[in-house]
């Protein structure tokens, strides 16, 4: 039996490809939506930005005697004081060879509770001695320290979200980490170790040296790594920093400060006028070191000579004093360099924002930053939020890049102003920009984007 060939006509097959032609056709044209992005152009600016973590501090000395402090526990100027940091150095030499009392703890309670109240980030010092000679002040035995780094713990917890840095380990000179009788490498270890597991793990550390620092990471296998930062109160001073780096090695360490503290902080003080500090050099090295905070009351001769000299680099400081452009690096300073839209109308289900920052200061912020994207109509005010997904910088503190997902096709049509708000993650404060968009409830406008029907 022969079996027939099914033969279509071709009319028909014309027919049929004409349909599906059309579906097509007509399912791309009603599925096509037109979306319109304008970048909102920031230009840079000079201006000072309050955050969080950045500057200059002043030191604000307590010595802990058992009585309660009263009502004065702050400096009766302290809103006068422009500063975001503030150091406060905790003195426990009366109870060198004693617990501390439940008075002396109530005492600390009242002082960091006072600064909680305030708008600084603390700087956290604890020590022996204020006059340069530790052996005379400092416990007898290692054993009253470490009771003292778990007894002060028990206190400055409640108040870590105020809490930058804690710095030193509570011994040598000024609580500098040199002169002590407990700064060979076991005693350190046992001190930083101490330190590392009784404090809240979101308060940083910080070292005097390099050396001191790489002896403690390895004696405690990493432990502290991501965390221990360094503070120099030598800095730019000599070819060693007044000790604080081996004759012969400051490059090599300035090399591992440039990579260390992309990711952990670094601060301290300038100090003895010399060409290391002229303000071509300082500002060299400074960025190297990624400093985020220096002392502004010492030393005189180096802030002076600073601001008495211009700087004279490229972009928008050439000419500002040294200090000022100093000043307005130590730390993190954002600007919004552009921003752009991918969309395919006639395929794409979501829309692509992406931002791009750049951070000009010497440091990055050390705390994860929360990035929010708010669409908001210009009409109807009805608001879309996004949380962008983020791409850090490859050299860890200049450009980064957000991408953040945008649902167009279940928004509403019309015109939408496109913000971009930034928080620290630790305090929630709103972290300002060096740009001369303002600063409105849902951050800065970094765009515009439109589209009138679907």
């Amino acid at each position: 039996m022969k079996i027939k060939k099914l033969i279509i006509p071709a009319t028909v097959l014309l027919i049929i490809s004409s349909i599906i032609t059309a579906y097509y056709a007509y399912r791309r044209y009603s599925y096509y939506l037109p979306v319109g992005y304008k970048h909102n152009k920031c230009n840079i600016t000079t201006s000072s930005l309050d955050n969080p973590y950045c500057g200059f501090y002043q030191i604000y000395p307590y010595k802990i005697t058992g009585i309660n402090p009263g009502e004065n526990i702050l400096p009766g100027n302290i809103n006068e004081i422009q500063d975001r940091l503030a150091m406060v150095q905790v003195n426990l030499s009366m109870y060198k060879d004693m617990p501390l009392s439940s008075g002396a703890l109530s005492q600390l309670d009242s002082i960091l509770a006072a600064w909680a109240g305030s708008n600084k980030q603390l700087i956290l010092r604890f020590l022996y001695d204020w006059d340069g000679d530790a052996p005379a002040t400092e416990p007898s035995d290692i054993n009253i320290i470490l009771g003292h780094i778990e007894q002060t713990a028990s206190v400055y917890n409640k108040y870590a979200k105020s809490i930058y840095i804690l710095q030193g380990l509570y011994i040598g000179s000024y609580g500098e980490m040199h002169s002590s009788a407990y700064q060979d490498t076991n005693d350190i270890i046992q001190l930083a170790e101490k330190l590392y597991n009784v404090s809240d793990p979101s308060i940083f550390l910080a070292v005097r040296t390099p050396s001191q620092l790489r002896t403690i990471t390895e004696g405690t296998g990493g432990l502290v790594t991501g965390r221990m930062g360094l503070f120099n109160d030598g800095m730019l001073s000599s070819v060693s920093d007044s000790g604080t780096y081996a004759e012969g090695e400051r490059g090599q360490e300035i090399k591992f400060q440039d990579k260390l503290c992309l990711t952990v902080p670094n601060g301290g003080e300038a100090i003895t006028e010399n060409p290391l500090n002229d303000i071509d050099n300082a500002v060299k090295d400074l960025c190297k070191m990624h400093v985020s905070y220096l002392n502004s009351m010492y030393d005189a001769s180096v802030l002076d000579k600073w601001k008495a000299s211009v700087y004279n680099g490229s972009g928008i400081f050439n000419g500002c004093n040294g200090y000022e452009y100093i000043e307005k690096h130590l730390g993190f300073r954002y600007t919004i360099n552009s921003s752009a839209l991918g969309f395919e109308p006639y395929s794409d289900e979501t829309a692509t924002l992406s931002v791009s920052l750049e951070n000009t200061g010497f440091a990055p912020c050390y705390y994860p930053l929360v990035y929010t994207i708010t669409c908001i109509n210009q009409e109807t005010n009805k608001i879309y939020k996004v949380t962008p997904e983020v791409q850090p910088p490859d050299n860890g503190i200049s450009e980064i890049k957000l991408y953040a997902t945008i649902n167009v096709r279940s928004m509403e049509p019309g015109i939408y102003n496109i913000y971009l708000g930034t928080a620290d993650s630790k305090t929630g404060e709103t972290i300002k920009y060096a740009i001369d968009t303002p600063l409105g409830q849902y951050g800065y406008l970094a765009g515009t984007l439109s589209f009138l029907g679907k």
